[in-house]
């Protein structure tokens, strides 16, 4: 019913079908925290190594992208791939930290 309180419009809150769903809302806090993860493993290990953070640069503003664009599941898929890119580099270079 239109105007009546349990309306959306009348409480602020956007239609059902304007929400995200369960499933998109996880993907994005997924997405989030491998991003963040990653930056926070990137910062530490800049000062030691800023070559490794070079490279891996342009991968992770391409995930970063796919994140502000709602890529959830893409862009979790392209920042395994840092991670496994990073990881390869560990194993060469055993002195940097764990991811």
């Amino acid at each position: 019913m239109p105007g009546s309180a349990s309306s959306p419009s009348a409480t602020g809150e956007p239609p059902p079908y304007a929400r995200p769903s369960i499933v998109e809302d996880a993907q994005r806090q997924q997405a989030a925290a491998l991003l963040q993860h990653v930056y926070r493993w990137l910062d530490a290990t800049a000062s030691v190594t800023p070559g490794v953070v070079l490279g891996v640069v342009p991968m992770l503003v391409t995930a970063i992208q796919l994140y502000q664009s709602q890529q959830y599941l893409d862009c979790r898929r392209h920042g395994a791939a840092v991670v496994g890119l990073l990881q390869q580099t560990r194993f060469a270079n055993p002195a940097l930290p764990p991811l």
